[in-house]
């Protein structure tokens, strides 16, 4: 063989890198092309990264975009001189090779180079490698079945997508799509619709890189490709402020970047597959996110409650596809507001979504403490693709695909029903349960310009209990209870997104959500000589409420320093409450909260990023909400700026006015020992609680996988409902279908803390993520006096890590994970002693504040999964242990032999084991 290399000057020394001196005596060679003799002064000789030509698309940086102009019929060793000759590039490639391809007629007319390379390589079996200095290799593409010595063929699946710009949802023709940790890379430049399709990637975990001309890199790490489903992977580009010939952009790891860019304090994405993946995580976003900083749990496994950052759980707004909708669990609301078993989201079905702890952007309203902004991934446009899981959660299925192949429109379903008996441990109540939830979304094309997606989500709960049948066994209270439970919770909408001109979009949505709640309670008790049983009802909740919403939003992009967003938004509702309790022992139900009615709230909101340079970036905004039941308008402001000490560095602040409005049992409370009059009003002309935020941050680079942040926040919430006098607060509110007092906003909160996290993204087969919180959480009661709120567990840390091993050639791959986490312990009331033994019941002291504390809990969580990878199938088998230690909450019952309260502890170990098969 010949080596031939094409030189504009003539001379071997306009080769002065000696990166590109290393890379040809190294890489040629392997290639079956002759290698240059070289000296490298006693270095030594390491590869530089070589990239298709190919993923420059159509406007490559540098020498590769300098004209060129070719007119006639040539043989390709010619047209290959030809280009490096007038591009000034130096291009190696194998003479006979090249040359044993047919002469084809060209005709260029000040094309840029790589352009013009591209092309005449295409279909000849050949394509062109460029190193940083833009030297280019060309070499023979191997076919994906080749393979370089013994053993099978490599494993390999296809990747799509779109890639659009962020702002404008425009799509990017000529935008390069790549694999970047194999070497050669595979890639791809995307078509006139900004679609792209790469075959033939080898099973595993891969780092895929989208980039453009003038727009900033977007790496998406530890992609998991396995042998049944295709991977859908999108990317929205964001445009660089600065931008110019010859700047070479290195990127860094985008996975702790926000999917809203708004966000930029107290702001991190996840991604469906870390729900999964994660060590106690049980597919369920909740539980995931409780190893965030910030982040709290109640330490007790049987519900997915967070405190964040000292604020109740009810505080925390659920927004699906870009819709507020209701708390999304199953037993949702039971026994604690804001918490619930097991969510009803399906991890088939999530995307890559947002989870914020504080100051958030202009668009998010009706929260205090946090934010899940949930997205639901589009069907395969292309091909059609199954999952089916059993286990002791109960059964799941999803299918997807398109309607019809090249009509760019498809569906997404998934259904899941369980009727174990095992699955009660991790649900919020006791006995026999029953659940089921539908998710869908529909993805349609409407044109060039327009998409219309129809998504939804809905849950059906039931459970049933009955007390012993001899009473001779009853021991405890829930012994010799009765009760039946109904809930259900849905929401369903259509989003029209449509594309106006160069640098605007709106999106029109219309959702209706609904939730509806039946509990019904009855208690058996023993009269005191023991010769007599009464069953009588102590608990009636019957709740429902039903949302219709209308909403439009605008994004326009004024120039790549200056962004606007904006949109409105009606939420009608009608409700219905009918909540009964008895009061007084031995007394008949007395209604404690009801109403009837419709209402509304209408929301506005507004915000602008500037990039005043760039270095520093400014995020503000106007978030405006009307509530029609009590006639209050609330106008927060917010704010973010970010400084970049580099591209490593960067500190940040937020600022932001929040609110929100309570359950609407609290509003319709009917306080016994008021007139008719009086009592009609309930607590309807409550203001909304609100809260300032600020934090102040600081985030940097460790390496290029690893990042560390720290974030110091305080809060300040003031209008907080209290009763007139005394202790309580609703900023300890957990539950309580009996509350039946008549509120005013007298009260005030203050949450502090300090926030720490670093972590190690999912590279060489491993990650870690470890977090630590500090906080205080005090509150002030209608009396005045400051005390500690029932969620001040003064710290939360956690430590998680995972390993993956790859088997049988990447026909197989196992996962081990493990988490721990300690939490320390809430905060409860005293308990009456007197009274209890007078009731023969637990009876609190509602007089006095949280003054008890629970004590500290250490949970351990181990995942343990299995992947096969077989030729048109993949399956998995996972073992998930909640609660490894055996850790569990003490609390105290009465029981009925003893006559006396006794000290129990739940507690709950729950091994989850499931099977799932993608075909």
């Amino acid at each position: 063989m010949v080596t031939t290399i094409i030189e504009p000057s003539s001379r071997l020394d306009h080769l002065r890198s000696l990166r590109h001196l290393v890379l040809l005596s190294v890489i040629v060679p392997a290639l079956g092309i002759v290698s240059l003799p070289i000296a490298a002064h006693g270095q030594t000789a390491t590869t530089d990264r070589l990239f298709e030509l190919a993923l420059y698309g159509t406007q490559p940086p540098g020498r590769l975009a300098r004209p060129v102009t070719l007119d006639g019929a040539e043989n390709l060793a010619t047209i290959i001189r030809s280009i490096a000759n007038q591009a000034d590039l130096s291009i190696t490639f194998d003479t006979d090779r090249v040359n044993s391809a047919p002469a084809r007629s060209v005709h260029f007319v000040n094309v840029p180079a790589a352009t013009v390379l591209v092309d005449v390589l295409t279909g000849t079996g050949l394509h062109a490698l460029v190193s940083p200095d833009w030297s280019i290799v060309i070499v023979p593409r191997e076919t994906p079945d080749e393979s370089s010595g013994a053993g099978p063929p490599t494993r390999t699946q296809t990747i799509r997508g779109v890639v659009i710009d962020r702002h404008t949802q425009l799509p990017l023709p000529g935008a390069s799509v790549a694999i970047v940790d194999l070497d050669p890379m595979p890639g791809t430049i995307t078509d006139a619709e900004g679609r792209y399709v790469i075959e033939h990637v080898p099973f595993g975990r891969h780092d895929i890189e989208a980039r453009f001309l003038g727009y900033e890199t977007t790496r998406r790490t530890g992609v998991l490709f396995s042998s049944a489903k295709e991977v859908v992977l999108n990317f929205e580009l964001s445009e660089q402020v600065l931008a110019g010939e010859d700047v070479i952009v290195t990127p860094r790891e985008e996975k702790d970047r926000p999917i809203n860019e708004m966000a930029m304090v107290s702001a991190r994405p996840f991604t469906v597959e870390e729900t999964r993946r994660y060590a106690g995580g049980a597919d369920d976003p909740a539980r995931m996110a409780s190893a965030f900083a910030g982040v709290a749990t109640s330490g007790d496994v049987s519900d997915n409650s967070l405190t964040i950052r000292g604020n109740a759980p009810k505080g925390v707004l659920w927004r699906l596809e870009g819709v507020e909708i209701p708390n999304p669990n199953h037993f949702a609301e039971v026994n604690i507001a804001g918490g619930g078993g097991i969510t009803i989201f399906s991890s088939q079905l999530l995307d890559n979504s947002d989870f914020l702890t504080g100051a958030f952007p202009a668009e998010y309203g009706n929260a205090l403490a946090g934010v899940f902004d949930i997205h639901m991934r589009r069907g395969n446009t292309e091909r059609r693709e199954h999952t089916a899981q059993v286990g002791i959660l109960g059964i799941d299925f999803a299918t997807e695909g398109p309607f019809r192949v090249g009509a760019s429109s498809s569906y997404l379903i998934n259904y899941r029903y369980s009727t174990l008996g095992l699955l009660a441990p991790l649900l919020p109540i006791d006995g026999l349960t029953t659940y089921q939830d539908l998710s869908f979304k529909n993805s349609f094309s409407m044109g060039p310009s327009g998409r219309l997606d129809v998504w939804g989500i809905g849950g059906l709960d039931l459970q049933k209990e009955s007390p012993e049948p001899d009473p001779a066994d009853w021991r405890i209270e829930t012994d010799a209870q009765k009760l039946r439970l109904s809930l259900g919770m849905g929401a369903a909408g259509i989003n029209y997104r449509h594309v106006l001109g160069n640098r605007t979009f709106a999106m029109a949505t219309v959702a209706f959500t609904g939730t509806r709640t039946h509990l019904d309670q009855w208690q058996a008790r023993v009269d005191t000589a023991g010769s007599e049983v009464a069953l009588t009802q102590t608990l009636r909740v019957s709740k429902s409420r039903v949302q219709q919403v209308a909403g439009l939003s605008l994004n326009h992009k004024f120039s790549t320093r200056l962004l606007l967003d904006g949109g409105v938004r009606l939420k009608r509702f009608s409700y219905d409450v009918a909540n009964a309790a008895v009061l007084l022992a031995g007394s008949a139900l007395e209604p404690v909260s009801s109403g009837t009615g419709n209402s509304f709230v209408l929301t506005g909101y507004e915000q602008t990023r500037v990039e005043l340079s760039r270095a520093v970036t400014l995020d503000a905004g106007l978030h405006a909400q009307y509530f029609d039941l009590n006639g209050e308008l609330s106008l927060e402001p917010r704010a973010a700026v970010r400084f970049a000490v580099d591209d490593e560095k960067a500190f940040t602040a937020g600022y932001g006015l929040h609110s929100q409005t309570e359950d609407l049992q609290l509003y319709l409370a009917t306080p016994s020992g008021l007139s008719a009059s009086e009592q009609a009003l309930n607590n309807r002309d409550l203001r909304m609680t609100k809260a300032h935020h600020l934090v102040i941050g600081y985030q940097t680079a460790l390496n290029r996988i690893s990042r560390a942040r720290i974030e110091t926040y305080y809060q300040y919430l003031f209008d907080v409902p209290t009763l007139e006098t005394g202790s309580y607060s609703v900023l300890n509110f957990s539950q309580d279908f009996e509350f039946d007092g008549r509120l005013v906003n007298l009260g005030a909160g203050r949450n502090y803390g300090i926030d720490v996290t670093v972590e190690r993204f999912l590279r060489d087969g491993y990650y870690f993520l470890v977090t630590g919180s500090v906080f205080r959480s005090t509150y002030r009661g209608g009396d005045g006096i400051w005390r500690r709120t029932r969620y001040d567990q003064r710290f939360t840390a956690n430590a998680l890590a995972g390993r993956e091993f790859v088997l049988r050639d990447g026909g197989a791959v196992l996962g081990i994970n493990a988490r721990i986490g300690s939490t320390g312990g809430s905060l409860r009331r005293p308990i009456d002693w007197n009274e209890s033994l007078a009731q023969r019941t637990v009876v609190f002291d509602d007089r006095l504040p949280f003054v008890e504390r629970n004590p500290i809990q250490t949970i351990v969580d181990v995942t343990v999964t299995y992947r096969i990878n077989r030729r048109r199938t993949s399956s998995v088998w996972a073992l998930q242990v909640k609660n490894a230690l055996a850790q569990g909450l003490p609390y105290f019952e009465y029981d009925f032999v003893a006559e006396r309260l006794v000290q129990e502890k739940d507690v709950i170990v729950l091994p989850i084991l499931s099977w799932k098969i993608e075909f």
